[in-house]
C-alpha cells in the first residue's frame, strides 16, 4: 500500500511539473511580447524627443540641421556627432537609449557622444543641413525619415548602397542584438515632422525612389536601393 501510494504521488508530481512547463511555454511568448511592447513605447517617446531636438536646433540655425558651422574634425562631423550637437535641446543622455538594445547610454562628453552607437541613427544624407534649409529638399516632412532604431549613429553617408545600409543598421553578417529590428522585427521611426511610427523591417527598408525622394531623400548608387549580396537577419 505504501509503495503504491509513493508511486502514485510521484506520478502526480510529474503531472504537475508537466502542466507547469506547458503553462510557462504558453505564457513566456506573451510575457516577452508585453515586455517588448513596453520597451517599444519608451523607444517611441525617446525618438519623439530627439526629433524635436533636431527641429529645435534647425529653428535656431536657419532651418539647417547639425551642424550649421563645423570645424571639420573627427569630433565635429555632423553625422557621427549629432548627439553632441543636439544635446542642449534634449539634455538627457537616457533619451539616447533604446530599451531593447544591450548598449548603455553614452557619457555626455565629446568622446562619449562620438562613440555612441547601438541605439538610434540619423538619416544624415537625406536631411543634412549642409544642402540648405530643410524645406528646400524635404517636400513631404510627414513621409521623410529623420531618426530611427539603428546600429550606427549615422546612416548612409559615403557609398549609398544596400551593403552600406546593412552595415550601418547592424543588419549585415556581423550583426548583433543592437540591430535596428530589435523590437520583434519592427523599427521605430521619427519623421521630419516629428511624428513617430513603428514599421515592419521590410517596409522600413523599402525605397523605390531613383533619386532624392521620400522616405530616404537619398540618391542611391546606380539610381535605386536594391538588395545586394548582404542579407539581413530576422531575430
Amino acid at each position: 500500500m505504501s509503495k503504491a501510494l509513493r508511486f502514485f504521488t510521484l506520478i502526480e508530481l510529474l503531472t504537475v511539473i508537466f502542466i507547469i512547463s506547458v503553462l510557462v511555454s504558453l505564457l513566456l511568448p506573451v510575457t516577452v511580447k508585453a515586455r517588448s511592447k513596453a520597451g517599444q513605447a519608451s523607444c517611441v517617446n525617446n525618438l519623439r524627443q530627439l526629433a524635436l531636438a533636431f527641429m529645435q536646433y534647425a529653428t535656431d540655425h536657419k532651418e539647417r540641421l547639425a551642424p550649421y558651422i563645423t570645424g571639420g574634425g573627427v569630433y565635429d562631423h555632423p553625422g557621427t556627432n549629432w548627439t553632441r550637437w543636439t544635446y542642449p535641446y534634449y539634455q538627457d543622455v537616457q533619451l539616447l537609449v533604446c530599451p531593447a538594445s544591450p548598449k548603455k547610454a553614452p557619457l555626455p562628453t565629446k568622446v562619449g557622444f562620438h562613440l555612441y552607437d547601438g541605439h538610434y541613427g540619423w538619416n544624415y544624407d537625406g536631411t543634412q543641413g549642409n544642402r540648405g534649409p530643410l524645406h528646400s529638399h524635404i517636400d513631404q516632412p510627414s513621409k521623410g525619415y529623420l531618426v530611427f532604431d539603428s546600429g550606427d549613429q549615422c546612416i548612409i553617408y559615403g557609398k549609398n548602397c544596400w551593403e552600406n545600409l546593412m552595415e550601418e543598421l547592424d543588419l549585415d553578417w556581423n550583426s548583433k542584438a543592437e540591430g535596428c529590428n530589435r523590437h520583434l522585427g519592427m523599427v521605430n521611426i521619427a519623421f521630419v515632422d516629428c511624428h513617430v511610427e513603428a514599421r515592419d523591417l521590410d517596409d522600413f527598408l523599402a525605397a523605390p525612389c531613383a533619386t532624392f525622394e521620400l522616405p530616404w531623400y537619398i540618391e542611391w548608387d546606380k539610381g535605386m536601393l536594391q538588395r545586394g549580396i548582404v542579407p539581413f537577419p530576422y531575430r
